[in-house]
């Protein structure tokens, strides 16, 4: 009798470990697409806090947390291949900048983890916080979130509440920064 209880284990881990082989690698690699929009308004003129935003060898200074290299690759293009995480995770990347006439700034991942995310920031004047007219900027942000592989598990845990925040607190490091030089 044990002998069969212990034979019907073994059967039944051989079967589940079967079923994981075959199961797993049929699972599509992309989980996470997602949508996330922001609207902020921040006491900075458009022109420098487009400035800080564009100025993506800076990114390092701005998140020293969540950035440790940038480097461009192609100024023609403005590929740049850069190393980002969060949480002591970080993926090196390859990304396309460009900033187009009417203030928005767009960086679309092209490799790794992130390939195809989209990161759009449309930059407007308004009025400042003392009331001045064109001193202030409305920020309207929108990621464009697309993940595979480890990473697409690893948001999948990740409210989009958090990653709004997360938008909300790097444009605010975006205005501290235009704001102090």
């Amino acid at each position: 009798m044990l002998l069969h209880r212990s034979t019907c284990r073994s059967k039944k881990f051989i079967f589940g470990l079967i079923a994981f082989i075959v199961l797993v690698p049929s699972i599509p690699l992309s989980y996470a697409d997602r949508v996330i929009d922001v609207q902020t308004v921040a006491n900075v003129r458009e022109q420098s806090l487009l400035a800080v935003i564009s100025d993506i060898q800076n990114y390092p200074q701005i998140f020293p947390d969540n950035v440790r290299y940038v480097k461009l690759l192609n100024n023609q293009t403005n590929l740049v291949d850069m190393n980002a995480g969060i949480n002591g995770v970080f993926f090196d990347t390859q990304a396309v900048y460009q900033q187009s006439p009417n203030g928005t700034y767009t960086v679309q991942v092209i490799s790794g983890d992130l390939k195809g995310t989209t990161l759009t920031t449309e930059l407007n004047k308004t009025w400042g916080f003392d009331g001045a007219p064109r001193m202030g900027t409305m920020a309207n942000i929108s990621l464009d979130l697309k993940a595979s592989g480890f990473l697409s598990w690893m948001l999948s845990f990740v409210p989009d509440s958090s990653l709004s925040y997360a938008l909300q607190n790097g444009i605010g490091k975006f205005v501290d920064y235009a704001q102090q030089n």
